[in-house]
């Protein structure tokens, strides 16, 4: 996708002049970066909030690096399940990406395409491979088309920046699911923090030291497999003394923590869902941002590695 864009680009793509979007860029109601000899340059999310604020369709999608829509972008969410779920089965990943984008183009945030939309199809898809109408084979090539899928989707979000809150997150050893911590990176970008997911299949003592190295506001934790209960509610104790010692919040979710197993976990808060994420996102008070950081820490590091 590209990742800036020409004032020609975008009325191409919304069906008006560019002189038109030469307006919205000098009244203000368009951000634009200037090249060094002077002409405008849009960032692709920056144009879609616009479209949407002026409620204007995005008729050429393709003129901003998208893909081609089909026209139903105002498809109910049941009916987006069903065509996600026939494209993954068929292994279409281009029709995925249209039916996400338009998913995310007439307004849908990332926790409700992810809860409504993506969950739904995947558990349909996990159904049919335990009854043998799906080989193993079809589930795994539909994982790497959706990851590669929301992997692109993060070019629609505002760049991150230094200012903003860190959370990192992970699954522990033997976990080899990535897809719901990619849409909890998604939800977390959307809601104004860096996010990084630092991998699956990782045992706790790296995982603290992670926490040691990054000092994130936020640690999540996705539990989608257990190969041993015990060594999750240990590797959960661990994780969240050193986090309550970090001033950092530890939020555990996934699709394996049944009431009897969360029963036995600490966590600073537990989160069934990507929409119940989003909420706690909403309640939570803007860091404060000092030269020290929040936990008298600096938070100005001047890259998104970790300091030695």
């Amino acid at each position: 996708m590209t990742a800036l864009l020409t004032p020609k680009q975008l009325a191409l793509a919304a069906g008006v002049s560019e002189s038109t979007v030469k307006r919205w860029c000098d009244r203000g109601l368009l951000p634009v970066a200037r090249t060094p000899g002077g002409h405008r340059r849009i960032q692709l999310h920056e144009a879609l909030r616009v479209l949407k604020e002026l409620n204007l369709p995005l008729r050429h999608p393709e003129a901003l690096g998208l893909p081609a829509f089909s026209g139903q972008g105002q498809r109910v969410l049941e009916k987006a399940k069903d065509e996600l779920l026939q494209a993954l089965k068929n292994a279409q990943a281009d029709r995925c990406r249209i039916i996400l984008h338009e998913l995310r183009c007439v307004g849908l945030s990332f926790a409700e395409i992810g809860d409504h939309v993506i969950a739904p199809a995947f558990e349909q898809i996990g159904q049919e491979w335990e009854c043998g109408k799906l080989q193993i084979y079809q589930e795994r090539v539909a994982c790497c088309i959706l990851s590669e899928v929301l992997a692109e989707m993060v070019s629609t979000l505002p760049e991150e920046t230094m200012h903003q809150p860190l959370a990192i997150g992970a699954t522990l050893s033997q976990d080899h699911y990535v897809l719901a911590s990619q849409l909890v990176q998604l939800v977390l970008r959307e809601k104004g923090w860096r996010a990084r997911f630092l991998g699956p299949n990782l045992p706790a003592p790296t995982l603290r030291q992670a926490i040691a190295d990054w000092h994130p506001r936020l640690f999540w934790l996705s539990i989608s497999h257990i190969a041993s209960q015990q060594e999750v509610i240990d590797a959960c104790q661990n994780l969240f003394d050193y986090c309550r010692q970090s001033d950092c919040l530890f939020v555990i979710g996934g699709r394996s923590i049944d009431t009897s197993l969360r029963q036995q976990l600490r966590y600073s808060a537990y989160c069934p869902d990507l929409t119940h994420l989003a909420m706690l996102l909403d309640t939570l008070p803007p860091p404060v941002q000092t030269t020290e950081g929040v936990t008298g820490r600096s938070t100005e590091r001047p890259s998104d590695a970790p300091s030695g």
